[in-house]
């Protein structure tokens, strides 16, 4: 393992001794890894680029009792900080992998972070139930890990390519929805393609209108 895949496991080895892992999902490119590792998808399919781990909280008032995750990481010796304007909680490693906190903003809710029962702030964000709600659970490394299902996961991606404001992060999803979709259970994908909302619809055919020749 590299130095970051080690921290990687550090972190999981945290949210699962704690009580934290089985109420997120893991989400993001590191979500890629943990595909591949496992056997879903082939190795070498995507090459992990990021530095970024993101976590899906799944409901806001649970675990109970609560727990502090941000002292729990202070004390294995993780830095933990809170954005200054935001002040979303982000946990960083010494390989400066930087571990985030989403939750899915749900009807006419306007707040932007919200305090969460495992003691971290999350970014309150809208389109995140598809990442919810098709889920499985790997087994890596001993330790069970909730991630989307990757026809979940590679329909967000497109569903929210367009709206990437780097140019970097679109295209490194591009490459991404590329190459995980000849591995992708097609029924699956199509079902859930066909629950998308006509403005998702739109999205995913303006995305496959530009690189349909790539296949």
């Amino acid at each position: 393992m590299t130095e970051q895949e080690n921290e990687f496991l550090k972190v999981i080895k945290l949210l699962s001794d704690n009580d934290c892992l089985s109420h997120v999902v893991l989400i993001g490119s590191w979500a890629e890894y943990l595909y591949q590792q496992t056997g879903i998808i082939p190795k070498g399919t995507t090459v992990l680029r990021t530095l970024d781990i993101d976590f899906l909280v799944k409901n806001l008032r649970e675990p109970r009792p609560p727990v502090n995750l941000e002292a729990l990481a202070l004390k294995e010796g993780f830095a933990v900080d809170n954005h200054p304007l935001l002040g979303t909680t982000k946990i960083r490693t010494a390989s400066r992998l930087e571990i985030e906190f989403l939750i899915a903003q749900r009807g006419t809710g306007k707040e932007s972070v919200y305090r969460t029962s495992l003691g971290v702030s999350a970014q309150a964000l809208r389109g995140l139930d598809l990442l919810l709600s098709e889920t499985v659970t790997l087994d890596f490394l001993g330790i069970d890990v909730t991630v989307p299902i990757p026809e979940a996961y590679v329909l967000h991606k497109i569903i929210i390519n367009t709206d990437r404001n780097k140019a970097e992060k679109r295209e490194r999803d591009r490459l991404a929805i590329l190459a995980f979709f000849p591995h992708l259970s097609q029924e699956k994908y199509h079902d859930l393609l066909e629950q998308r909302t006509k403005k998702q619809r739109k999205k995913i055919d303006d995305f496959w209108a530009k690189n349909v020749t790539t296949f």
